[in-house]
């Protein structure tokens, strides 16, 4: 009922008796309890008589159950993994807040699941700057000049951002490249210098679509035959995963297409699988394992 009230603003107490199954006499101890809670309405008589909820009000309290406070805890817990991140969150102040205002009962409960139940994101990697800015400009629309470190050069780039999110311990931002005029993603970290101009934008791109497929500009057809142990390795990696296919046989292989320009990153991959995975195109990709694992025989032989 709570919620209801909140959401019409205006009603009258048949319409309550309707949607909750309730006797008027009911409806009017109900919104008594509702006043009780910090929300208070205001009666009006006469034919379209009936209660609006009065403004400028304190907000009731948000009522949670047993297990949504666990969920929240537990979410909460999740973070401190991250040494940045938005707003300045402390992660520690937060919990114990939360646990101020619990029963004894469900504080008891939290501690004990917490000695059995932990979410583990991946540990925040390197130092992730100008969070703060880069959160506003995406909501203030605001166009940002910034100097880059891509792992080829340093440049100065246009952006449009769209938002931020966080993966495997880096945070990314999803922005617009002005220069190119394509939606691109970009590790804060190597964010060396931030500008936000007073030049607003208009976009189309929606943050969702940074979950789209990767299309490479520059496509090379990747395959490699895997072990079971290079299945598991490769089912894990949030870009190959999806070319990871079985044949009738039990053998398994990777194939899909990928940029040229991620061929380094691709090569030091498919190193650490060892004989787990043989890379057998494209030929870039093998020359370069070639000459990795040259360079590592020199270095131990």
């Amino acid at each position: 009922m709570l919620w209801y009230v909140q959401n019409k603003q205006v009603f009258t107490a048949q319409e309550l008796s309707d949607e909750f199954q309730l006797s008027i006499r009911s409806v009017y101890r109900y919104i008594s309890d509702l006043a009780d809670l910090g929300l208070y309405v205001e009666s009006k008589k006469g034919r379209n008589g009936g209660f609006s909820v009065l403004p400028n009000q304190i907000l009731p309290p948000v009522l949670f159950t047993e297990a949504e406070l666990f969920s929240l805890y537990f979410a909460i817990q999740s973070l401190t993994d991250y040494e940045d991140f938005p707003f300045k969150v402390n992660t520690i102040t937060a919990k114990e807040k939360l646990l101020e205002v619990v029963p004894k009962e469900v504080k008891r409960k939290l501690f004990q699941l917490s000695d059995h139940f932990q979410i583990s994101v991946p540990k925040q990697a390197v130092s992730a700057p100008f969070l703060n800015q880069l959160m506003t400009a995406c909501l203030d629309h605001k166009v940002l000049i910034v100097r880059y470190q891509s792992i080829k050069q340093v440049s100065q780039k246009s952006l449009e951002p769209i938002g931020l999110y966080t993966s495997n311990g880096f945070w990314y931002l999803f922005a617009l490249d002005q220069e190119v005029n394509e939606a691109r993603h970009f590790r804060i970290d190597r964010i060396q210098t931030l500008s936000v101009t007073n030049k607003t934008f208009t976009t189309s791109i929606p943050f969702q679509q940074r979950e789209n497929e990767y299309k490479p500009q520059v496509p090379l057809e990747l395959v490699a035959d895997l072990t079971e142990a290079g299945v598991m390795q490769c089912l894990e990696n949030r870009y190959l995963y999806k070319g990871v296919q079985r044949n009738k046989k039990g053998k398994a292989k990777l194939s899909l297409m990928i940029d040229k320009t991620d061929i380094p990153y691709t090569a030091d991959f498919f190193l650490v699988l060892g004989k787990e995975a043989t890379v057998t195109a494209p030929k870039e990709l093998v020359s370069l394992l070639e000459a990795k694992v040259n360079a590592l025989r020199n270095i131990y032989s």
